[in-house]
């Protein structure tokens, strides 16, 4: 994922495996992301 100013966020994929809430949660910190705000993008 790749902010408008530039900053990255990396966001692993492995086929068929399911990414950790953990993981998650910390990715969504990265990207400054609420969880709603989260949901409405997908």
């Amino acid at each position: 994922m790749k902010h408008e100013d530039n900053r990255v966020v990396t966001v692993p994929v492995h086929k068929g495996k399911t990414i950790g809430k953990g993981l998650l949660r910390k990715i969504l910190r990265d990207a400054e992301l609420t969880i709603e705000e989260f949901i409405e993008l997908l």
